[in-house]
């Protein structure tokens, strides 16, 4: 399939994904509204916190019965340290450079009360100059679908607990560095405690692929002293096995500029890394609303 046909695919397929899954579900006539949904049905927190954060980290939270959910999230990252032979990072030589902006748009459907599933369509841009190699690329990365099941619903002294069983397909491309040419499975799990001025997050994760298993960990704490500006930082560690390790925190801010829409930026802070290229600093933005 050549490649501009992919893309218009999987274009078309984000926009009727949505349609699909309510036919799919047993909803009215298209057009019509979805009736309204009892807030003890559509929050399975104590207040209505983001369903996920800025890059990595998720609560226990479903989008609510017949409610759609649609984020874009957009981070650049500038590797501007390579690991020498002896282990310590160094500046990239004059000239160099290895940078990549990814952006993810993710559509996300509650077909139950405490279920939703999600379809997410990521899109990279990579700019490397190394040593006179140049390798300039654009394209899809890994295209994946995922179902969440909030099995356990949060209480005063028992936090929230979610499970979440994901597919990536092998949209990829390996060699042009836009995710990999293999399909995987990632099985992760979130668990959420909130109280009246904050929210704390835990997310441990596997990913099943040949070769290459990724170990991560996530987690996050969410400040709400405001109904408009919450302060929240992440903290996120993946594994990739002998390619090495990364530790990430991103601290944020969400402005929630509607009841059902919401921006965060954020930078991404990298504490520490054994991998060969090394991002000190980046950015991130995500804007998502709920229908």
């Amino acid at each position: 399939m050549k490649p501009i046909r992919a893309e218009i695919m999987l274009m078309l397929l984000a926009a009727g994904f949505p349609a699909c899954l309510r036919l799919f579900a047993g909803e009215s006539e298209p057009g019509k509204k979805a009736p309204a949904v009892a807030d003890s049905e559509e929050k399975s927190l104590i207040h209505p916190c983001p369903d996920s954060f800025l890059t990595k980290t998720r609560t226990a939270r479903t989008v609510g019965k017949a409610r759609i959910s649609s984020s874009l999230t957009a981070q650049h990252i500038d590797y501007d340290q390579v690991m020498g032979k002896d282990g310590d990072y160094r500046d990239l030589a004059w000239g160099d450079e290895n940078r990549k902006l990814k952006t993810t748009l993710t559509v996300k459907y509650g077909w139950a009360r405490h279920h939703h599933v999600a379809l997410g369509i990521p899109y990279l841009w990579n700019d490397i100059d190394i040593a006179g190699k140049v390798a300039n690329s654009r394209g899809f990365g890994n295209v994946f679908l995922f179902e969440k099941w909030n099995c356990i619903r949060e209480s005063k002294y028992v936090p929230a607990v979610s499970v979440d069983a994901w597919y990536y397909m092998p949209t990829g491309d390996t060699d042009r560095k836009l995710g990999s040419s293999r399909d995987a499975a990632k099985f992760t799990a979130e668990v959420s405690k909130t109280w009246k001025y904050y929210s704390v997050h835990f997310n441990p994760g596997y990913t099943f692929q040949d070769g290459s298993d990724v170990r991560e960990v996530n987690a996050a704490i969410l400040l709400t002293p405001t109904k408009k500006f919450w302060p929240m930082a992440e903290y996120n560690f993946t594994s990739l096995g002998s390619e090495g390790d990364s530790h990430d925190i991103v601290p944020g801010i969400v402005w929630r500029f509607s009841g059902g829409g919401s921006l965060i930026v954020g930078a991404v802070i990298n504490a520490h890394s054994s991998m060969k290229y090394r991002d000190t600093l980046g950015a991130a933005a995500k804007i998502s609303y709920r229908f």
